[in-house]
């Protein structure tokens, strides 16, 4: 998802305009091209003329159990920068005047801004009748960042954990010492002899840059308030954390001084030695849990994982929103979505091998760990032309952490890429010491004021 984030470019201004002037100007001119009820309309992406994977399997599915009902999809090319922003300004802009799709598939360029418009439809009503639909089979606290002022406006899918990989011997050979469940500032106690030492780009403490928004959500900790359009920027906790995220800033790789993103670059780091931490993505989670043999076998060494901590400490683990969907209130048939989206959130679909986060799914998510302890294990698998990888068990050490990100969530946060942008374009001057904290916070706070309040 970080990489994503660093690709989503979206013309803000345009689309909080449109957003501003619709229930004014086109509150009694709404149109709905797809008239026929027999029919979902999709906006989807894909390369070369074929949809994104996991929707296509989602797709498939739904035609499968409704074949009365037609899925007509609008296919964006998200192998282009142009191709992701053109998605993102159409499912904005189209949604806005009431011709967008009936299901809408979001990330967290788009989420904040259809929320506020009014143009989603409430699912707590379609959830609370469905007698098929279980809570204890999902993430609760994960589903339950889709609430906007009381209703259930959207559904997440998947989330990540921001989290850190590196091994035992790094760790013992800088004399670092982490201890289990603690706080956030304890956490980066245990770590400040090696970011002192991390002064140039030969030694970094990660090796791409943590997103502030990500560092932000895994605190457990609440700063605006988006509902009430205010901010809690004038207290000790959020000075603490946000001079947390400076050392870390400052001790890791700048986008500035990356040309481009494989999402391996934690991993090379960590097997050259140049990185104390890698925060790669989970981009799917049968490499996520083959991550651990890919590491242990190159280097030689035993794997670290876990989460970054919460700024309290404890058991419990902050989740991230990766991708959602939301229903369109303009939708003729909303019946028919609402089964479509119940498919994008079933065992089956969430457990097969598509690209995805962690599944909000949780039977989905411990079928996969069960999946490749029953038919992954032993199979080798070519990393690169020199390198063959034997997947191995999961340690106990990764087993336990996968439980703890499946089970423990005590919260979950869809972020703002808005937001991020904003908050380091007005904190950056601090992070570089041209800019006292004090009036760095006071821009900042205005400017979220603004936005939040459009």
């Amino acid at each position: 998802m970080r990489i994503k984030k660093l690709l989503i470019i979206i013309p803000i201004l345009v689309i909080l305009i449109i957003l501003g002037m619709y229930p004014i100007i086109n509150k009694k001119h709404l149109s709905y091209s797809n008239t026929n009820t027999n029919t979902l309309k999709l906006y989807v992406l894909g390369q070369h003329g074929h949809i994104d994977e996991r929707l296509q399997a989602i797709i498939d599915e739904f035609q499968n159990k409704y074949p009365s009902i037609k899925i007509k999809t609008v296919l964006f090319d998200n192998s282009t920068n142009n191709g992701i922003s053109k998605y993102q300004e159409t499912l904005l802009s189209d949604t806005l005047s009431g011709d967008g799709p009936d299901i809408l598939y979001l990330n967290s360029s788009d989420t904040l801004i259809l929320e506020k418009s009014g143009m989603l439809e409430n699912l707590k009503p379609f959830l609370d009748k469905d007698k098929t639909f279980k809570k204890e089979d999902y993430n609760t606290k994960v589903i339950e960042a889709g609430v906007y002022n009381g209703e259930q406006l959207v559904m997440p899918l998947d989330y990540y954990v921001n989290q850190y990989t590196t091994t035992k011997e790094l760790l013992e050979n800088n004399n670092i010492r982490i201890k289990d469940n603690s706080s956030e500032n304890e956490f980066m106690n245990s770590i400040n002899s090696y970011i002192l030492s991390a002064s140039d780009a030969n030694k970094t403490l990660f090796a791409a840059p943590m997103n502030i928004e990500d560092f932000l959500a895994s605190t457990g900790e609440n700063f605006i308030d988006y509902q009430n359009k205010d901010v809690y920027f004038n207290t000790t906790t959020f000075k603490q954390i946000i001079n947390n995220y400076k050392k870390i800033y400052n001790a890791s790789k700048k986008e500035s001084g990356i040309s481009g993103f494989s999402g391996s670059e934690g991993f090379e780091a960590l097997k050259d030695g140049t990185s104390l931490f890698s925060n790669d993505p989970i981009e799917r989670v049968s490499y996520f849990l083959a991550s651990e043999s890919l590491l242990n076998e190159v280097t030689g060494e035993t794997q670290v994982i876990n989460n970054i901590p919460t700024y309290k400490g404890g058991k419990g683990v902050a989740a991230i929103v990766g991708s959602s969907m939301a229903i369109s209130k303009n939708s003729k048939n909303k019946e028919a979505a609402y089964n479509f989206l119940k498919i994008a959130l079933s065992e089956k679909i969430q457990a097969a091998n598509l690209p995805s986060n962690i599944p909000v799914n949780k039977k989905a998510a411990e079928d996969l760990e069960n999946q490749y302890m029953t038919n992954e294990v032993g199979k080798s698998y070519a990393y690169d032309k020199s390198t063959t990888i034997i997947q191995q068990r999961l340690s106990e050490n990764f087993q336990d952490y996968y439980n703890k990100i499946v089970n423990n969530v005590n919260k979950g946060v869809i972020t703002d890429d808005t937001l991020g942008q904003l908050m380091m374009q007005c904190l950056t001057p601090y992070f570089e010491d041209k800019m006292s904290y004090e009036d760095a916070i006071n821009i900042l706070k205005s400017k979220i004021k603004i936005y939040i309040n459009e």
